[in-house]
């Protein structure tokens, strides 16, 4: 990976380890920084669902080790029934979790909906590093009850088969598409590893919807030619869209650079090509526009 393409604070989070014999002065770091995240009566959760994430799971904790806030904190991990050491590695970085043995990220999100402490919950996921101001900065705009939910956007993390030049040109186009949606149907934009909103608004609507079919954006639902569930509630932007039906607030794109997330292009590279990926994600979205406006909106848009 080039490093010189990335936020210098990054590399200390790139590190490469083998879950069967990681360094224990490796664990040991991870386990004093997340320290701080173990308040009985918590202001935030972070809920992060995990499923076989052995690979990536010490760098994305290794990220929120660094956080900084003054804020009453508790992390909670949902492992959603892995079969390779993703609980053991949790256990020994000293890491609050629980068993979902249901798969699936909407049920894993569920779950960890009921089982967290605090008021307000900041989502986040096992392959995606986060800036030190990240929680933050995706939970402060909670301050404000016209808010029901905060988004934040996202950069990709290279592989050896990316380019990160053209993941930062792939992204500026997508961003491009998520300022548009967001004139009309915030919602939509809201991703599942980088969102907030408060606890008792999401119980109020009930929780994610946990058979409403495949995960993802209400955006990938409607590219891959699937129709979100009538109920408005499952995986990110279906809360958000249930919040917002609910009278709960409006859906907010969080612009603070330290709201953004660094994803894996994983899924990206699983299309074939990152041209094929884009290509899919512009249509659909332009799909998704045409699908979500009223007549009148169309007109004014």
């Amino acid at each position: 990976m080039n490093n010189s393409l990335l936020p210098s604070w990054l590399s200390k989070h790139l590190f490469t380890y083998s879950p069967d014999s990681v360094s224990p002065e490796v664990i040991a770091d991870i386990r004093a920084r997340l320290s701080k995240f173990r308040a009985e009566d918590p202001e935030i959760s972070i809920v992060i669902p995990a499923y076989n994430e052995e690979a990536n799971l010490l760098n994305m904790l290794s990220s929120l080790g660094d956080q900084n806030t003054a804020r009453s904190v508790e992390l909670l991990v949902v492992n959603n029934n892995s079969a390779d050491r993703t609980q053991e590695l949790l256990d020994l970085c000293g890491v609050r979790s629980i068993f979902e043995k249901q798969p699936g990220v909407a049920y894993a999100r569920q779950s960890g909906l009921l089982a967290a402490k605090g008021r307000i919950i900041a989502n986040a996921d096992s392959d995606c590093l986060y800036p030190a101001g990240w929680v933050e900065a995706i939970t402060a705009p909670l301050k404000n009850p016209a808010i029901a939910c905060a988004y934040g956007l996202y950069s990709f993390l290279p592989s050896p088969h990316s380019s990160r030049l053209a993941l930062a040109l792939y992204e500026k186009a997508a961003h491009l598409l998520n300022r548009v949606r967001n004139r009309h149907r915030s919602y939509m934009n809201v991703y599942g590893f980088n969102f907030a909103f408060r606890r008792a608004d999401a119980l109020a609507v009930g929780g994610f919807e946990t058979d409403s079919g495949r995960e993802g954006s209400v955006a990938e639902l409607i590219a891959a030619g699937e129709a979100p569930p009538p109920s408005g509630r499952c995986e990110d932007g279906l809360m958000a869209l249930a919040l917002q039906n609910q009278g709960k607030g409006t859906t907010y794109r969080v612009t603070d650079p330290n709201a953004k997330a660094w994803t894996s292009d994983r899924r990206l590279v699983a299309e074939g090509s990152l041209l094929k990926a884009f290509t899919n994600r512009f249509w659909g979205g332009i799909q998704d526009i045409g699908l979500f406006l009223s007549p009148t909106e169309k007109r004014s848009s």
